[in-house]
């Protein structure tokens, strides 16, 4: 889990001052990197929870996870839509050693 980022001194400002848009700047600045700290955690346990034994929660995970990387599958087809970039899937055997192309 993050840890709490310290409290910083509250600065006074007047209303519509350069001071108080700088300060809203900086708490929003606080705020994304809070939500970017929760996000990574939130993933991790998709992924731990795309292993788990019981297939329904498995299967919820793994397309969740799915969806965050490449967005959701379009009601239309794949067919009426062009592929912005290949999707490759490498499949190897636990414990087998791969060449990679060229070596």
């Amino acid at each position: 889990m993050a840890a709490k980022r310290p409290k910083r001194a509250r600065t006074p400002a007047v209303s519509g001052s350069s001071a108080q848009r700088s300060r809203k700047a900086a708490d929003a600045a606080d705020l994304r990197l809070l939500a970017h700290d929760a996000a990574l955690a939130a993933l991790k346990r998709l992924a731990d929870l795309s292993r788990s034994e019981d297939e329904r929660v498995a299967l919820a995970a793994s397309q969740e996870l799915l969806n965050r990387a490449f967005g959701k599958a379009s009601a239309a087809g794949a067919e009426d839509t062009p592929a912005t970039r290949p999707l490759i899937i490498k499949i190897v055997k636990f414990g087998e050693v791969t060449r990679t192309q060229g070596g």
